[in-house]
């Protein structure tokens, strides 16, 4: 079985900004360089507004651990540990921390 790759999410490399940290798995910049393919795991820090930003393909979100508010277009939704989040293509969006971290795990 060729290609199979099992690894820790502490093994994968960790970019911090002043907002967040966030470790890429794939993609680009990730652990596995794919083309198509965008996935990682997301740490907003509390009290924090991330900036607003969109893609050219649908974004969906898990949300590990947390709460707080994520800002699609003008509308604001509310999201907790265990929701799911689905923003589609060429929505501007950012994520608004409370008190709390907020994990989120990311694929695009």
């Amino acid at each position: 079985m060729k290609d199979i790759k099992i690894f820790n999410l502490n093994e994968i490399k960790k970019d911090d900004f002043e907002d967040r940290w966030e470790r890429f798995i794939f993609g680009p910049q990730g652990m596995i360089n794919s083309k198509n393919l965008k996935f990682g795991v997301v740490n907003y820090k509390p009290n924090k507004e991330s900036l607003s930003h969109k893609h050219d393909i649908g974004e969906a979100l898990f949300i590990i651990s947390g709460k707080g508010n994520i800002k699609i277009d003008d509308k604001i939704f509310k999201v907790k540990n265990n929701d799911f989040v689905y923003i589609p293509q060429d929505l501007n969006h950012s994520v608004i921390t409370s008190k709390d971290n907020l994990k989120i795990l990311f694929i695009f």
